[in-house]
């Protein structure tokens, strides 16, 4: 299965025109996701053998392990399960710290396992102590053999996922659960979710979509694909997902994970899933899992990222580089506030994966920048222009004009399978690793590239009147990326401009974007820095609806983006929406 659901024209604005907006969202009362719930938790290993299971399909036998994490007051249940699969890495060492590592299995004598799924301990433990049951599986015996496989291992990965989950609901009624039988039927297998790191995170997009082909699937939930592979293009749909991106992923620098988002943005229509991707600043790919990291001190362990450029912000000298200690602040917060959100039903967290609100204060310096999209069902979702028809700079998605206005420019860019496979750069990049949105022959993020030389500058939508009562929605939002190759845009300097609501009557309220969000502050690399970053990153700019004073929402005319906080620019524009 490829897919698993498978009137008049306004003039274009002067600077001077504009009326700045006066209302200000109140901030959201969002809980500190770092801190720790009340139950106790309580935890215990479990090993079948190392030759315990064969996936369907698979060339050799694996392990049947892992470990288990739960509240120990069982009566207060039932809990939530939260399923975690680590990703590839070595599997076997030849001292408990230190030595030598290597990739086999089972281990030779004389060498031990690295337990690569007791590196989340910390998010196991967190999530635990809220009231949810947590268990982290071994996948040693796929790693040691997964890249002679035709699938690398991703369909053996989804197989393990659904077999552990066949175990602990066996276990509900049958002897041979490591943890006490009563503790066991509080897990609640109504409400299942699951994390995948790096091929992993693959790994549990190949469950899913296994799982839907059962006669009685499981009841998952939400899925999060931390730092992960997407070699096969899958699209999970209908469900929560949430992806992590770390813009220092030195293992996957291609960033490839961001096309489980791009991917199901329009894929179906009747898609009732929400697709989130959260892109953390200064993360690299292996501190999420402890075991991975140097402060561990296990063989294999290694700051993935090794560019030995001092200038380049992923190096660890640099302030914009996380620690081991800040990056998991971040899996543990975010990670678990997901699961907490999604799975668990607390809408205390919505505004944080909608992206209303920034990063929590508990988990800086860490910034995280959250992109939502939700699904156009039950008038969640309004698109305005996706900017992926070859007309999109003339006709947007609700039949209204499009005019720039000024001196500003557009082209299309970006590519899917149906528009031309064009870089949204100004200078052409020699990897494509730059450029992580690109579908390069496939799907991918069609865009605006948009160049502005003055502060009149403007772009505007038109809204029919048929869709012009907005008010049943929160925000306007888009996505855009700065072109760090272009000279427009200085190094290092934020961009800016403004969002511009207009209605019948004539009413218009504008609001700068910097306002609510720092999606334009991602930092630039003058071109030509021996380095794989600056990627072209496409970053949410969610502006709510309630900041746009003087203007009457049930008569909505336009929507116009003025470039007049900065003298010139250059960004790609796509997505851009009324949401809830």
């Amino acid at each position: 299965m490829r897919r698993l659901l498978a009137a008049a024209l306004l003039t274009p604005l002067a600077a001077t025109m504009l009326v700045a907006g006066t209302a200000q969202a109140a901030p959201a009362d969002v809980p500190d996701p770092l801190v720790n719930g009340t139950h106790q938790v309580s935890e215990a290993p479990y090993d079948l053998g190392d030759s315990a299971y064969t996936p369907p399909g698979f060339a050799k036998p694996v392990e049947l392990a892992g470990q288990v994490y739960y509240p120990s007051d069982a009566a207060k249940g039932p809990f939530p399960l939260v399923l975690f699969l680590h990703g590839r890495h070595a599997t076997c060492m030849s001292a408990p710290t230190g030595g030598s590592a290597s990739l086999a299995w089972p281990c030779t004598q004389g060498r031990l396992p690295i337990p690569s799924h007791r590196g989340y301990d910390y998010a196991a433990r967190a999530l635990a102590s809220h009231g949810y049951a947590v268990v982290s599986i071994s996948a040693n015996g796929i790693n040691a053999v997964d890249n002679s496989d035709a699938q690398y291992g991703m369909v053996a990965r989804g197989h393990l996922v659904l077999k552990h989950l066949d175990l602990w609901r066996d276990w509900r009624d049958q002897p041979g659960a490591p943890i006490p039988q009563e503790a066991v039927r509080s897990f609640d297998l109504g409400k299942i979710g699951l994390m995948g790191h790096s091929r992993g995170g693959e790994g549990v997009v190949r469950a899913v979509e296994l799982n839907s082909q059962r006669p009685q699937p499981y009841a998952i939930k939400a899925i999060l694909p931390l730092a992960p592979t997407d070699f096969h293009r899958r699209i999970p749909l209908n469900l929560p997902v949430g992806t992590l991106i770390p813009t220092c992923d030195g293992d996957l620098s291609d960033l490839q994970g961001v096309h489980y988002y791009d991917d199901a943005r329009y894929a179906d229509a009747n898609d009732i899933g929400v697709h989130t991707i959260f892109t953390v600043l200064g993360a690299n790919h292996n501190y999420f899992n402890t075991n991975w990291a140097p402060s561990s001190g296990l063989a294999g362990s290694l700051d993935d990222w090794r560019s030995s450029n001092t200038s380049s912000q992923c190096h660890p000298s640099q302030s914009t580089r996380l620690t081991e200690e800040q990056q998991r602040k971040v899996g543990n917060g975010y990670l678990g506030s997901f699961f907490r959100h999604y799975l668990g039903g607390d809408a205390a967290f919505a505004p944080l994966w909608k992206g209303e609100v920034g990063t929590p204060a508990s988990i800086a310096p860490a910034t995280v920048l959250v992109s939502y999209h939700a699904p156009s069902q039950n008038n969640r979702r309004l698109d305005i222009n996706r900017f992926a028809a070859a007309d999109s700079d003339k006709v947007n998605q609700l039949g209204g004009q499009v005019v720039p206005g000024g001196t500003l420019t557009s082209r299309l860019c970006g590519g899917t399978a149906s528009t031309t496979d064009v870089s949204c750069l100004n200078t052409k990049q020699a990897s494509r690793q730059r450029e992580p949105h690109r579908g390069w022959g496939t799907l991918g993020v069609s865009a605006q590239r948009l160049l502005w030389g003055h502060i009149s500058d403007t772009l505007s939508n038109t809204i029919p009147v048929a869709y012009q009562d907005v008010r049943k929605f929160g925000a306007v939002r888009f996505r855009a990326a700065v072109d760090f190759t272009d000279p427009a845009n200085p190094a290092g300097v934020a961009q800016d401009l403004q969002v511009v609501v207009t209605d019948r009557a004539g009413g218009r309220s504008s609001v700068p974007v910097a306002q609510f969000g720092k999606a334009l502050d991602y930092p630039h690399v003058p071109p030509g820095t021996p380095d794989v970053i600056p990627h072209l990153l496409f970053n949410q700019v969610r502006v709510p609806l309630s900041a746009f004073s003087g203007v009457d929402l049930s008569r909505v005319d336009s929507v116009y983006l003025a470039f007049n906080k900065t003298p010139k620019g250059a960004i790609a524009l796509a997505d851009l929406s009324f949401t809830d």
